[in-house]
């Protein structure tokens, strides 16, 4: 009797030890997969991941770098205009220029010969005139009596019968004196006059009067050249296009110089 009294208490005994390990493991809580990354997020909150700044997005790293390139040796060729000074001497622009000849006699069988050549910008007319005279005379009381050129100008191009505006006339007489007449203003001109035995160059640059907008793509001009062989007459003149011999008042003959 005693054997079997001791037998139930061994089994009572392991019965309760059973029953609280069973109980333990039920108030403990089971191991998460995620745990030891909260634990490192955990660790880490008080140092959050560094950020790019827009410099570092941006500019790749090696962008400071500098570069060192071994000088070329290109070259280039810049064309240089010529600078045209007004000294009567034919420099060497007007070389480039075409030449024209006055062949249309007004007045007398025989005389001076002369040409021209001309070129423009946005400020001015430029004539270069060639006049071939070996008998040279200035000393008529009239202008037009004496060896001298005459550049008649008609800026629009309209050639009317009376001078308007952007019209002008401008005697040059061999001795170097330049007269104005209708529309004419020296302020607008430059001009030099070269003479020898054999003749005598005439060089001027006249400043346009008209307003690029006003004026033709084809002007009206014209050249006259007034030939003296005695004391104060005119005995031969010679003229580019027009023959009527009134120029001097009345331009819609004169011939066109075509802007380019």
């Amino acid at each position: 009797m005693r054997t079997a009294g001791n037998n139930r208490i061994v089994w009572l005994l392991i019965a309760i030890l059973c029953v609280g390990a069973v109980c333990f493991a039920a108030a403990s809580p089971e191991p998460s997969a995620s745990a030891p990354k909260a634990s490192v997020r955990a660790e880490n909150e008080d140092q959050p991941y560094a950020t790019p700044t827009p410099y570092q997005r941006i500019i790749p790293k090696d962008s400071t770098k500098k570069y060192n390139t071994k000088a070329s040796d290109k070259s280039a060729l810049v064309t240089r205009l010529p600078v045209l000074r007004i000294d009567g001497e034919p420099d060497a622009v007007w070389s480039i220029c075409e030449r024209y000849d006055l062949a249309n006699p007004v007045f007398g069988e025989s005389g001076a010969e002369a040409s021209f050549r001309a070129y423009s910008d946005e400020d001015r007319l430029y004539l270069f005139i060639e006049v071939k005279d070996d008998t040279p005379r200035t000393s008529g009381e009239i202008a037009t009596r004496s060896d001298c050129v005459e550049v008649f100008v008609n800026e629009d191009g309209l050639k009317p019968t009376r001078y308007h505006a952007g019209d002008s006339h401008y005697i040059f007489i061999r001795n170097g004196v330049c007269e104005e007449r209708s529309g004419a203003d020296l302020r607008l001109l430059e001009y030099a006059v070269v003479s020898t035995e054999e003749g005598y160059t005439v060089e001027l640059a006249l400043q346009w009067s008209l307003m690029q907008e006003d004026r033709g793509n084809g002007i009206g001009f014209d050249i006259r050249i007034n030939d003296s062989r005695g004391e104060g007459t005119r005995d031969y003149i010679v003229q580019w296009s027009d023959t009527s011999m009134m120029t001097h008042e009345d331009l819609s003959h004169v011939g066109t110089l075509y802007l380019r």
